[in-house]
């Protein structure tokens, strides 16, 4: 279960490709900062996922697909549909996991950790605010993409995450692609497709 968790951590940061990576200048930054704003106005969010889990002992990476949900303030739901049936849900405080009909419900509260993955996915779909206490943060180009790199400060995480990497659309300045890196330099990669922003989201998908 830790390591599905960490896949939806994955969901929001950058990614390392083959186009040339280099600091944004102080202007750039500004301006990407400035240009994430109108993400404090998106209230719901749906779209596909396709995620590649890299592995260093295998020649391909694994591919699994689903579905994501976001209705701000609190809710968010993330559910594998193949090759596997897996769904976390994000309300109330709490999160609610159906793990192929197996079901359990974890207290938020009760658990620092899933709050801070809760804070992170909220952070990065409303305007890119990352704590700087928690994480190193670079602002990048990738060719004409934007970049943001965090780096975990806190012994706790540095024990799963090397880095989180999100790239961000050049057209609209949405997260359109994550990666997870682990100590190991396995690594898994989420490409977000599909996305409609601010449509009406039927409260049953927040159900398991």
């Amino acid at each position: 279960m830790k390591i599905k968790l960490l896949y939806l951590l994955v969901f929001l940061m950058p990614l390392c490709g083959q186009a040339q990576t280099r600091e944004m200048t102080a202007n750039e930054r500004a301006s990407f900062q400035q240009s994430l704003q109108q993400l404090l106005e998106v209230k719901t969010v749906s779209a596909d996922f396709v995620q590649f889990k890299h592995l260093s002992f295998m020649k391909k990476p694994v591919e699994s697909s689903g579905k994501l949900y976001v209705k701000h303030p609190d809710k968010l739901s993330w559910a594998y549909t193949a090759p596997f049936q897996y769904k976390m849900v994000f309300k109330d405080n709490k999160i609610y996991i159906d793990d192929q009909g197996k079901k359990q419900t974890i207290h938020i509260g009760n658990s620092k950790n899933f709050e801070k993955i809760s804070t992170l996915v909220s952070s990065s779909l409303r305007g890119g605010i990352y704590d700087e206490k928690e994480f190193s943060v670079s602002y990048l180009k990738q060719g004409n993409a934007d970049m943001v790199r965090l780096t975990p400060k806190l012994a706790g995480a540095k024990k799963y995450i090397k880095e989180i990497v999100l790239l961000f659309s050049p057209k609209d300045k949405h997260v359109e692609e994550v990666r997870l890196v682990e100590p190991s330099n396995d690594y898994t990669r989420f490409v977000i497709k599909n996305r409609k922003v601010n449509t009406t989201i039927d409260e049953s998908i927040f159900n398991l």
